[in-house]
């Protein structure tokens, strides 16, 4: 259980730095 939960944490933790860095690439070609 609690490796899952750590793994849940990771792939989210993943997704919202992946996020970040897309709206800031995504910014940056704005400018």
């Amino acid at each position: 259980m609690l490796i899952i939960l750590s793994y849940i944490l990771f792939l989210v933790g993943a997704l919202t730095l992946a996020l970040i860095l897309f709206i800031g690439l995504s910014k940056a070609q704005l400018i």
